[in-house]
């Protein structure tokens, strides 16, 4: 009986040796640049050439609205993208798409409006790119191309959409934030 119970360490230990005999060793290296350049986008009034992140949206009448996924009161908006920022370091990469995403949600594929007291009902954003391709929220736009010569002007309309058979009259004011890709 003792002889048996000597055997099993014996036994795991020439297991264990035997194991290692098939291990290989090897290096993995990691390459990267951390930078401290941003990549200005501006938002453009085509109207008036004004630079803001407002796009105003004026008013609307809740009777223009005749059932759900009625869109009314279009306002076109660009995004500018100079050659001379740090957006372009990539001479092969001259091409954009741009991604929008709600920031209320709770619209569907739209951008929700901001839930304040009295605020508008039955209503969101939607957002088309230039080809007038509805953008739903979190998918990306059409592409862009940049010029790395002249300034870049990505176009598109925003306009309201209802959500519901009956809006509701009150503020309809969304935030959206957007994320633009260069490849």
């Amino acid at each position: 009986m003792k002889l048996s119970l000597l055997t099993l360490p014996l036994g795991l230990a020439l297991s264990f040796a035997t194991t290692s005999a098939f291990a290989f060793d090897g290096t993995i290296n990691f390459s990267g640049k951390i930078t401290s350049a941003t990549c200005p986008i501006e938002i453009v009034n085509p109207e008036s050439g004004a630079v803001s992140n407002l796009v105003p949206m004026g008013e609307v009448d809740v009777s223009e609205f005749t059932s759900s996924g009625t869109e009314v009161g279009g306002r076109g908006f660009q995004m500018r993208i100079s050659p001379d920022s740090n957006c372009l370091t990539d001479k092969n990469k001259l091409n954009a798409t741009v991604t929008f995403t709600s920031v209320q949600g709770g619209a569907g594929e739209y951008y929700g409006i901001k839930r304040l007291p009295g605020a508008a009902e039955g209503i969101a954003v939607a957002i088309k790119d230039n080809t007038g391709n509805f953008i739903p929220t979190g998918t990306a736009s059409t592409v862009y191309p940049l010029s790395e010569d002249d300034p870049t002007l990505m176009y598109f309309v925003a306009s309201y959409i209802s959500t519901a058979a009956s809006v509701g009259a009150g503020p309809a004011d969304a935030d959206v934030n957007f994320r633009v890709d260069i490849h």
